[in-house]
């Protein structure tokens, strides 16, 4: 019996994996764990507040913003800049674009009797915060891709003199010289600005002067295996404050301390802002600033717990003439995050839905707040979309490079996909899941030694539209009359799991009225066509050997429990 199960599970896995390169192209018959979400819970914050004058609230509340390069927020640039410390250099390139940035000093140029010092830079503009908000903490966080043997202090400091991150220098590919105005070791600005000494080296409390404050605003203690560096110290939320204030970016220099910087070592690596896909961020640089406002006028939280994939609309709230808001979620550990959005109205007038994810100004009588609960969110019916960029191509011209994602669908089943090559160092992806649920990827390739392989990525793929669910019901129909399979097992095992997801997505887009109309019968009687495709029709309604067989299990129950017919 064992060995029949086993067997019948290999064959319901390689029609499973076959489905799958059927569907999407793919090299892969390899059937998965499938990727499993979690609700979403937490703290849901919404306030509102003027740009002057005196809140009214009981409390101001807290929120925490965070900011990584990426999908909601595009301010943050960081650049590697590497030269001796005499202003001479071996590589003229400030490397803004690629996945990795270095400190200390590394072996690669120690042909010309010493090795150069690699620093690296952080530009964090446009950070959406209002100007009057009272900032209480900060830190930052940056992932380590691969580290040095010893202990060594990680220092981060203020630069004073703003730069030009440029585009990766005159050739867009971060080996060339830099391209007028861009910043690099020996200016903050090539042909323009210089630094006061080579690689912003130069700390004086006049701004005017220094390169860098010369107190360090904080330090991070590496220890070997360290998977990331966090600063935050009292300063760095002050520095953040004063910039807030006056509408101006977060500069900062990274380095190893002046004693770990002079050992000879390999260097300390660490992610950049260009690290992963466009959805991939995981790994790049995060900035977390927790802050309220003091001229807040209405303030609330509530306690969330939504399944996922699921949206909610919460109650329409009054703006008692606030003008700016914010909406920020504090999860549960061990528990997702939401997509918040907001809408509003004024004067009759409804606005559409819009990301709440950064603070915003509007101008409403009432506002209301929609969650969804999910990650990275794509529409049934709609395409995902992921681009790549590595500029580091030493091996072989870049289109003639491969890049290849690797997606599990809400079955498990692998997906294979080659990106094209879009020119400027970017490959592309895009296809049409034809699964509802929970997707995964992870993206390879061989641009460069090791071979590289990103994070891996999760998105919900959500139905939003009965139409389209009716849509991929025919697909789903088509396909199984053109699998040739003869027995309905065998299309149960191969198809019944889309039609259940389906079926789902379906019914939770219908109101109780919907569900009873003409457009509810049409989606329930193709639901069960296509059912009696993969087993027998459902009966009308429950028959008599149905009825014998529980009457039989509740004679067996009162047996058990010893229950007499009188108290039946």
């Amino acid at each position: 019996m064992r060995r029949s199960v086993l067997f019948r599970d290999r064959i319901v896995l390689r029609r499973l994996g076959l489905v799958a390169c059927l569907l999407y192209g793919c090299t892969s018959e390899a059937v998965l764990e499938p990727p499993r979400p979690s609700p979403v819970s937490g703290t849901l914050a919404l306030s509102g507040f003027v740009a002057a004058g005196h809140g009214t609230a009981p409390g101001a509340t807290q929120h925490r913003l965070v900011l990584v390069p990426g999908l909601d927020y595009a301010g943050m640039q960081d650049n590697d800049i590497r030269g001796f410390p005499n202003g001479r250099w071996v590589h003229g390139w400030n490397q803004v674009g690629q996945r990795h940035l270095r400190l200390g000093r590394g072996p690669s140029t120690s042909r010309f009797g010493e090795m150069e010092i690699m620093r690296a830079l952080h530009r964090w503009d446009d950070v959406p915060l209002p100007d009057s908000a009272v900032v209480t903490q900060v830190s930052l966080e940056i992932v380590v891709e691969s580290g040095i043997e010893n202990p060594a202090e990680v220092m981060l400091y203020e630069a004073h003199r703003d730069w030009n991150p440029g585009l990766g220098g005159l050739q867009r590919d971060n080996t060339s010289p830099p391209a007028p105005g861009e910043v690099w070791w020996p200016e903050a600005a090539q042909g323009e600005v210089e630094w006061g000494l080579p690689g912003a080296s130069f700390a004086s409390d006049d701004p005017g002067l220094g390169d860098v404050a010369p107190l360090a605003l904080a330090t991070a203690h590496y220890v070997p295996g360290a998977s990331k560096l966090v600063f935050s110290s009292g300063a760095l939320a002050q520095y953040a404050q004063r910039r807030v204030a006056s509408s101006k970016p977060l500069l900062f220099l990274l380095k190893l301390s002046d004693s770990d910087e002079d050992l000879v070592r390999d260097e300390l690596v660490l992610y950049s802002a260009e690290e992963g896909d466009s959805f991939c961020v995981t790994r790049r640089p995060k900035l977390t600033v927790e802050w309220h406002m003091p001229t807040e006028v209405v303030g609330s939280t509530q306690e969330v717990l939504l399944e996922n994939g699921r949206s909610v609309e919460l109650p329409k709230l009054s703006t008692k003439g606030a003008n700016r808001w914010a909406l920020s979620f504090q999860p549960r550990l061990g528990y997702e995050s939401p997509v918040i959005e907001a809408r509003g109205g004024s004067a009759g007038s409804v606005s559409e839905w819009r990301s709440a994810a950064l603070p915003s100004e509007v101008d409403w009588d009432w506002i209301q707040a929609r969650l969804v609960a999910a990650t990275n969110p794509v529409s049934l019916g709609t395409a995902f979309e992921s681009e790549f960029e590595d500029t580091w191509v030493p091996d072989a011209k870049p289109e003639d490079q491969t890049v290849t994602w690797h997606f599990t669908d809400p079955l498990g089943r692998e997906i294979e996909l080659r990106g094209t090559y879009e020119g400027e160092f970017r490959w592309r992806v895009a296809f049409s899941p034809k699964v509802p649920g929970r997707w995964s990827y992870y993206l390879d390739h061989n641009l460069n030694w090791p071979p590289y392989r990103s994070e891996k990525v999760v998105f919900d793929v959500l139905a939003d539209d009965i139409t389209i669910v009716l849509d991929h019901l025919e697909d789903l129909a088509e396909r199984i009359e053109a699998s040739n399979l003869t027995s309905r097992r065998a299309k149960f095992e191969t198809f019944g799991d889309e039609l259940m997801r389906l079926e789902r997505a379906g019914v939770q887009l219908l109101t109780p009225e919907d569900f009873r109309s003409e457009r509810g019968a049409q989606f329930s009687a193709r639901v069960d066509e296509i059912r009696r495709e993969l087993g027998e029709a459902l009966p009308e309604q429950p028959s008599a050997f149905n009825r014998k067989i529980r009457r039989s299990i509740r004679r067996e129950l009162y047996r058990v429990l010893d229950i007499r017919p009188s108290e039946r």
